[in-house]
């Protein structure tokens, strides 16, 4: 069975399905796109992009990609979309993700970019990091991700995430496995 994958702000990147993956293609731009959807609005609505009164419940994805998307974001929204994505990833999800790192020309130049990154930004909801106690503290601590790979940085100066999606059991869970 194909993997469910969210290619967020789709733009330039349009990706078409195959037997391997079912790409839903999402953007607020005038781009190519399978659903209308603006990932600063949450909960998620993803609506059709000729009528945005015409609303889907799509959740549950294996992956997402969010590839020199999630600059353009408002800091302040920062928390409600990583927890949106969150709740629409499956146990074992993977999110593949692509910034400008804060402090290269690619961050810098375009006026359209508002939220900064590091290598550690993604910490605040690994656990065993030194960043995670300041996650708990912000109000993220149901978000649990891992570190698939290391965060690297590219030719381009983007910093290259590669995160895995933990879901954690509460006790009535367990009760009921």
């Amino acid at each position: 069975m194909a993997k469910l994958c969210l290619n967020l702000g789709s733009g330039n990147d349009y990706r078409k399905s195959d037997e391997e993956r079912t790409w839903v293609n999402v953007d607020k731009g005038f781009c190519l796109m399978d659903y209308y959807l603006d990932i600063e609005k949450t909960p998620w609505i993803f609506c059709d992009p000729n009528d945005t009164e015409k609303a889907y419940d799509i959740s549950e994805f294996d992956e997402i990609h969010a590839i020199q998307v999630l600059e353009h974001i408002d800091p302040h929204l920062f928390g409600d979309i990583i927890r949106e994505m969150y709740q629409r990833s499956r146990a074992g999800a993977e999110w593949f993700i692509a910034v400008p790192h804060a402090f290269s020309d690619n961050f810098i130049t375009d006026p359209t970019h508002q939220m900064r990154y590091s290598t550690r930004t993604f910490d605040y909801f690994v656990d065993g990091t030194q960043l995670r106690e300041n996650g708990r503290i912000y109000g993220w601590s149901d978000i649990h991700l891992s570190h698939i790979t290391p965060p690297g940085i590219d030719g381009n100066q983007s910093i290259i995430f590669h995160l895995g999606v933990i879901k954690v059991l509460d006790a009535d869970d367990k009760e009921n496995i």
